[in-house]
């Protein structure tokens, strides 16, 4: 059996279980599903500055699943950071010798396939930005827009969900009409419930990150790739880190 773990870098518990319920769904047979968050952190993920702090959350619980025993006999076959700002992804890729993927990488690596222009929608205006930063980094700029449907990340829980999904499919549409979209990409990791109904209301492709990236791990973790440590993945060099970081020192 591989088991796969899917840290959502926040500490939205709905978010969590809705994300490890998709991942669950679309795994095969053979495959486990841990779903996790941190135990500290910002509620979600909306910008830089949450950014930062969400990271280290993201890496506490990569370093508590590395240091469990039965990581020797059967280890974690791959981890996907459930957020789509891809928060501390390269940071991650140096604490374990497991594939690790982020929901923005992974959806525009899928999106590529479909279509050959797509758009972003992401909830806030103020995450428009680090994700024009991140499409850059992928090389995808000259495929893909980034737009904000203008609500809250938290929206598309409880009783903003509905209003939420109206905002989010009037700005798809705009995108499709204004900006020659082929695709939409949900660019958030609490739409991944979502997916299939917009997909059939709009009549074109539209990717999850959530599934993409469990997708993609599972078949790493199938044919057995590891991230590298020959170069920039690999492990942090030893050194004291003071204060309330002393935990997280690097072992080299």
């Amino acid at each position: 059996m591989s088991r796969l773990a899917v840290i959502n870098p926040n500490l939205s518990s709905g978010f969590t279980k809705k994300i490890g319920a998709q991942a669950q769904k679309i795994v095969g047979g053979a495959t486990q599903v841990l779903a996790l968050n941190p135990a500290f952190g910002p509620d979600s993920i909306e910008g830089y500055y949450d950014e930062a702090f969400a990271s280290v959350g993201l890496l506490s619980v990569i370093r508590e699943l590395e240091s469990r025993p039965e990581q020797q006999g059967d280890p974690i076959g791959g981890y996907i950071v459930a957020c789509f700002d891809d928060t501390g992804v390269d940071a991650a890729r140096c604490l374990t010798h497991a594939p690790v993927l982020g929901l923005c990488e992974a959806a525009l690596r899928m999106a590529a396939v479909v279509a050959s222009r797509f758009a972003i929608v992401t909830p806030m205006a103020v995450s428009v930005r680090p994700l024009e930063q991140l499409v850059s980094k992928y090389g995808a700029s000259s495929q893909c827009v980034v737009r904000a449907a203008g609500v809250r990340t938290l929206d598309f829980e409880g009783d903003n969900a509905r209003a939420a999904y109206g905002a989010l499919k009037n700005q798809a549409e705009r995108c499709l009409t204004d900006n020659d979209a082929e695709a939409i990409v949900l660019g958030c990791a609490g739409m991944t419930d979502i997916a299939d109904r917009l997909r059939e209301e709009l009549g074109v492709p539209v990717i999850d990150g959530v599934s993409s990236a469990v997708k993609m791990i599972e078949a790493m973790a199938f044919l057995g790739l590891h991230t590298s440590k020959a170069g920039a993945y690999g492990a942090p060099p030893s050194k004291a880190y003071h204060g309330m970081f002393a935990e997280f020192t690097p072992q080299g």
